[in-house]
C-alpha cells in the first residue's frame, strides 16, 4: 500500500492568478518527492445572457472565448515552471473545468479519480503570517471537510504548510458512496472542458463497482473509451500547438538575435563616438595646461618688473634725498659766506631767509620735525596728520592720490635746519 501510494500522481489546485498559486507549485516540487504531477483548476462558472448583462451573444462567446485563452496561458506557464523545477515533461499532466460550486467540483474529482494526494492553497499569500493555523479559503475550508478519508490533503500557504489532513485508506473505501459518485459522473463529464493546449490529462480511475452487472459494467468501459478517444485529441492538439509555439520561440530568437545584432553596432559606434571625445577632452586639457603654464610664466614675469619698478623707485628717492642734502649743504655754505661780511640789519633779515626745503608745503613754516611722505615729499609730520584728518586724500604737492599714509622721518633735513637755526638765533625774532 505504502509503495502504491508514493507511485500515486500528485494533485495540485492552481488558480488562474500564476502569482497567487506559483508559491503553492513550488513547495510541492520541492518538498513532495513528485514522481507524476497533474494541474488541476476548477474555473468558476458566471451566468452570462443577454438579457442580463445587455451584450451580444457574440459578445459574450467572445469574452468566454478570451477566458480560456487566460486558463490556458497560466497552465502553460505552470507546465513551464514545473520544467524549470526538474520534472519531465511526460509526467506533467493539466486539466481545467467550469463549475457553479469549485469545491464541490474538486470533491467530485477526487472521488471519480480516486485522488490519494492533494494540495489546495489555504489562503491568499498576502494574508500568510508566520505561525499561522487558520484557514480563511472557503473552497479549502469546504473540501477539508467533505473529500474522502482517503485522500491526502496539504493546505499551503506563501510557500508554507499550514497543516495536513492524513489520509486513512480503509478497505470499506471513502465516505462518498459510489453511488453518489456515479450519480454525478454524467455531469462531471459534460462540464468538463478539454484544454487544447494542456497535454495529458490524468487517468480517471474508475471507482471499485458496487454490483456485478454487467450493464453498469459495460457503461464505465464505454465511458473509459470516450474519455480515451478525447484525451488522444487533446495530445494531438496539444502536439501541433507545441510545434506552432516551438515556431515561435525561433522567430522570437531570431528577431531578439536581429536586435542583438543593431544594439551591437549602436554600442560600437557610442564606442568610437566616446573615445574621440575622450581624445578631445585630453587635448583641450592639454592646452588648458599650457595656457596655465604661460599665465604663471607672465604672473612671474609681472612680479619680477614689480621689484624692478619698486627698485627704480626707491633709488630715485635715493637720489632726490641726495639732491636735496647737496642743496641744503649749498645753501648753508651761502649763508655761512653772506655772514661774516658786513651789513646792515635790513640786510640781515633778507639774506638770512630759510632754504624753501626747510618749509613745510602745507604751513609754509619751517620745520621742527620733517617727515617724507608716500609721494616723496617732505611735511611737518603735524601738518600732514592734519591734512589726512582732514579727508586729504591726495598729495599736497602732486595731487596724486597717495598709496598710503607712512610717515617716514627726514633725519639729514632735521639735522640740516636745526643747524641753521643755530646758525640764525634772531631768525624767529626778526620774523
Amino acid at each position: 500500500m505504502a509503495k502504491a501510494l508514493n507511485d500515486d500522481p500528485v494533485y495540485v489546485a492552481v488558480s488562474q492568478d500564476v502569482v497567487e498559486s506559483k508559491s503553492t507549485l513550488l513547495w510541492a516540487l520541492r518538498t513532495l518527492r513528485v514522481k507524476k504531477l497533474h494541474l488541476l483548476h476548477v474555473h468558476q462558472l458566471i451566468s452570462m445572457t443577454p438579457s442580463s448583462t445587455g451584450l451580444e451573444q457574440s459578445e459574450i462567446h467572445a469574452i468566454q472565448e478570451s477566458e480560456q485563452a487566460s486558463i490556458s496561458e497560466s497552465l502553460l506557464k505552470y507546465h513551464d515552471i514545473c520544467i524549470d523545477e526538474g520534472v519531465i515533461e511526460q509526467d506533467v499532466d493539466m486539466s481545467y473545468l467550469s463549475a457553479n460550486n469549485v469545491g464541490e467540483w474538486i470533491v467530485e474529482l477526487i472521488c471519480q479519480n480516486n485522488i490519494k494526494k492533494l494540495i489546495l492553497g489555504a489562503t491568499a499569500d498576502s494574508h500568510y503570517s508566520e505561525g499561522m493555523t487558520h484557514i480563511t479559503s472557503t473552497i479549502a475550508e469546504y473540501v477539508i471537510r467533505h473529500a474522502p478519508d482517503c485522500c491526502k490533503i496539504w493546505l499551503v500557504c506563501n510557500g508554507n504548510n499550514i497543516q495536513t489532513r492524513e489520509g486513512r485508506f480503509e478497505l470499506a473505501g471513502s465516505s462518498y458512496s459510489y453511488s453518489e459518485s456515479s450519480s454525478s459522473l454524467h455531469s462531471l463529464d459534460s462540464a468538463l472542458i478539454p484544454y487544447e493546449a494542456a497535454g495529458r490529462a490524468e487517468r480517471v480511475s474508475e471507482p471499485h463497482p458496487l454490483s456485478s452487472s454487467e450493464e453498469r459494467s459495460a457503461s464505465g468501459v464505454e465511458t473509459m473509451y470516450y474519455e480515451e478517444q478525447r484525451r488522444i485529441l487533446e495530445i494531438e492538439e496539444l502536439k501541433r500547438e507545441k510545434e506552432q509555439r516551438d515556431k515561435m520561440r525561433c522567430e522570437r530568437e531570431e528577431t531578439l538575435s536581429s536586435s542583438f545584432g543593431v544594439t551591437q553596432k549602436l554600442y560600437s559606434e557610442e564606442v568610437i563616438r566616446r573615445r574621440e571625445a575622450e581624445v578631445e577632452l585630453n587635448r583641450a586639457k592639454a592646452e588648458i595646461e599650457d595656457m596655465k603654464r604661460v599665465q604663471k610664466e607672465h604672473e612671474e614675469q609681472h612680479y619680477t618688473d614689480c621689484r624692478l619698478l619698486e627698485l627704480i623707485q626707491k633709488e630715485r628717492d635715493e637720489a632726490i634725498k641726495t639732491c636735496e642734502e647737496l642743496l641744503i649743504h649749498l645753501n648753508l655754505d651761502k649763508a655761512v659766506s653772506s655772514s661774516h661780511s658786513p651789513s646792515s640789519p635790513l640786510q640781515w633779515s633778507l639774506s638770512d631767509e630759510p632754504p624753501q626745503c626747510f618749509l613745510c608745503p602745507i604751513s609754509k613754516e619751517i620745520m621742527h620735525n620733517p617727515h617724507v611722505a608716500a609721494d616723496g615729499h617732505t611735511y611737518e609730520a603735524e601738518e600732514f596728520k592734519r591734512w589726512l584728518r582732514h579727508g586729504g586724500e591726495k598729495s599736497p604737492m602732486t595731487n596724486l592720490l597717495l598709496e598710503n599714509d607712512n610717515l617716514t622721518p627726514n633725519l639729514v633735513l632735521r639735522s640740516a635746519i636745526r643747524d641753521w637755526v643755530q646758525r640764525h638765533p634772531y631768525f624767529y625774532d626778526s620774523s
